[in-house]
């Protein structure tokens, strides 16, 4: 609030100060004043960097507003930022986090250099839209492809067996986190304890619950949730 008073109060504001507010609103969940105030930026002829945009993107996302998400799309063909990887991959989020699934892949397969921010996108926009053997198959494609899975990478694709009740997958990639040292992270843990849980072994859920040294209110949530599945609430 303090630092948007500051901003209206400016006489003069430059691309540089437009961009740090636009970003700052998103980043902070203001979706719709940070859009509203983009729409402003981009009438009053100042030209957003890839940050500001790959921002104000994940701000459509986040309101789940597609319509918006395709002006700003062609705003992004117009000003040639269409490949850039911050936003392509934002641009992709926005699609599949919008329900617009095709879109989105569309975008990622367009992208001239791929990475693995690009690839969690695509595996995290199949599984949030229930196609969850279309994103333990594109794990497969990442791997193949030589880029390493992370922390995002492991909770998209354990869901996924969690979804699909693929207890054998499941511990397959339980077993890969293991090596990348990606078991410990609390994110991962919570979705080990609801795959083993939805997959029947609730042991399996306690024993990845008391592997980590330190647990807090989401691995306790998780534990819970994990018990009254199996009616033991």
């Amino acid at each position: 609030e303090n630092a948007r008073k500051v901003f209206d109060e400016m006489p003069e504001r430059n691309v540089a100060t437009w961009n740090a507010m636009v970003t700052g609103l998103t980043q902070f969940e203001y979706n719709e004043e940070g859009l509203a105030l983009f729409s402003q930026m981009h009438e009053l002829g100042f030209l957003p960097d890839m940050f500001t945009l790959g921002s104000v993107l994940r701000g459509c996302a986040g309101l789940k507003d597609l319509n918006a998400g395709r002006q700003v799309h062609g705003y992004v063909k117009k000003s040639g930022f269409e490949f850039s990887l911050v936003v392509g991959s934002s641009l992709a989020h926005m699609y599949m986090k919008s329900g617009s699934l095709g879109e989105g892949e569309k975008v990622i397969k367009g992208m001239p250099i791929q990475n693995v921010v690009a690839c969690n996108t695509l595996i995290a926009g199949r599984a949030q839209n229930g196609c969850n053997e279309g994103a333990l198959d594109q794990f497969n494609i990442m791997k193949m492809a030589g880029f390493r899975p992370d922390k995002i990478t492991f909770v998209s694709v354990i869901s996924s067996c969690s979804e699909l009740a693929t207890l054998g997958q499941g511990q397959q990639i339980h077993a890969e986190a293991i090596k990348t040292g990606a078991s410990t992270v609390v994110s991962v843990v919570s979705s080990l304890i609801s795959m083993y849980s939805r997959c029947g072994c609730l042991d399996d859920s306690v024993k990845a619950f008391l592997e980590r040294e330190e647990v807090d209110v989401v691995l306790w949530s998780s534990m819970i949730a994990a018990y009254g599945f199996h009616g033991r609430g």
